[in-house]
């Protein structure tokens, strides 16, 4: 298998997580994009609080989502499916435990945004037109 794993370990439990195939990224793409049709466009159609609970509902199903679609990779086709997976995640995991399970599977999936100083930089010196003049 050409999946990464690392394990999540949780309240005297431990679990694999799988990173994401190419196709199940692509997958979870089109489920958020879906998922956030349920957010009002116009903030004011909604007081804070009532929008503060629809992102809230819709960052845990998106976080219960991602850790469906990693422990999908374990059984496959023989096992339950995605969305079985993913009730079975939303009634039988903490949030905490989510959140850790989530951020893993992103890390491990290369789903992680990078922060513009971190970007690596091989060639630090300043970059010119000139051809580099050869050290003796």
């Amino acid at each position: 298998m050409f999946l990464k794993t690392q394990p999540l370990e949780y309240n005297g439990e431990t679990i694999t997580l799988y990173e994401l195939s190419a196709l199940q990224r692509i997958e979870f793409i089109g489920y958020i994009a879906d998922v956030n049709k349920d957010v009002p466009a116009d903030d004011t159609e909604v007081s804070p609080e009532v929008l503060n609970g629809i992102v809230t509902t819709i960052n845990v199903k998106i976080g219960a989502r991602i850790v469906a679609m990693s422990l999908w990779q374990k059984e496959g086709q023989k096992g339950p499916s995605v969305d079985q997976l993913q009730e079975e995640v939303l009634s039988g995991w903490p949030l905490p435990a989510i959140g850790q399970a989530d951020f893993i599977v992103r890390e491990l999936s290369g789903m992680l945004p990078v922060a513009p100083d971190a970007e690596s930089n091989a060639d630090t010196e300043p970059h010119s037109p000139e051809k580099p003049t050869p050290q003796p």
